[in-house]
């Protein structure tokens, strides 16, 4: 059994928030996205792991944190971990991993690049492939033509791997169609009475009422006492025991 750990930490507004529940929790794996490069060593000394590897989306370019510095999802983990994959499926037109500087507006998304972040994690003789990304954003939660183009390149880069467990803020509520699109492909974990991942004291937008952070895995994989956090960041933390069941 592989302990996991999920969150949209929202770049270094809220680190004496989340650090503490990592150290309760001391999860095998943590996915962990708007994660801002240069805090990456106060995280690790913070919750007594190492990171996995680091994905960069877009240079961060906002006036509460410093300017110039990468922004993407990263991997925490106790465990050695082994076939790191940063699979870039979105580059708007950039070599993979080419970061270009944040803006914010109509052309927002096109200074974002989206990658799925995954490795391999072995606990108990048995091996674990989890993975993580940040999707496409829309302003209202309805999804548009870019991200009904990203999801099929998002599919694309999931369909590598037979077996998987994968989260990350969608920025695409569940019910709706960019989430049920990858929900008729793999397994929906979180639970179905949780009506929002946002919290509502944290997040700069008050009263949005969304499931928009997300468990996915492939049949392979049981993941049991799925739990959320609130009070940790402007999104939930998400925890989950996950078993191998397709290895004997």
């Amino acid at each position: 059994m592989l302990s996991f750990v999920q969150l949209n930490i929202e770049r270094n507004k809220h680190l004496q928030r989340f650090i503490p529940l990592l150290q309760r929790e001391k999860p095998d794996v943590v996915c962990l996205q708007e994660v801002i490069e240069s805090y990456i060593p106060e995280i690790e000394k913070g919750i007594g792991m190492k990171v996995v590897r680091f994905a960069p989306m877009t240079i961060w370019s906002d006036n509460d944190v410093n300017t110039g510095i990468k922004m993407g999802v990263a991997i925490f983990s106790r465990l050695e971990a082994k076939d790191i994959v940063v699979d870039y499926y979105v580059v708007n037109g950039k070599k993979p991993g080419e970061m270009t500087f944040f803006e914010r507006g109509p052309h927002q998304q096109e200074t974002i690049q989206k990658v799925l972040l995954s490795a391999v994690f072995e606990k108990d003789g048995k091996e674990y492939r989890i993975g993580t990304t940040h999707f496409t954003w829309t302003p209202d939660g309805e999804a548009s033509d870019t991200q009904r183009e990203d999801v099929q390149a998002f599919l694309k880069a999931l369909s590598k791997y037979p077996e998987i467990v994968f989260s990350g803020d969608l920025n695409a509520p569940r019910g709706k169609e960019i989430f049920e699109t990858i929900a008729k492909e793999y397994h929906d974990n979180i639970p179905k009475d949780l009506v929002t991942s946002i919290d509502q004291e944290l997040h700069r937008v008050k009263g949005i009422m969304l499931m928009v952070d997300s468990l996915f895995s492939t049949p392979g994989y049981e993941v049991s006492n799925v739990r959320t956090t609130f009070g940790v960041s402007d999104h939930c933390a998400i925890a989950a025991d996950i078993k191998n069941i397709y290895q004997k």
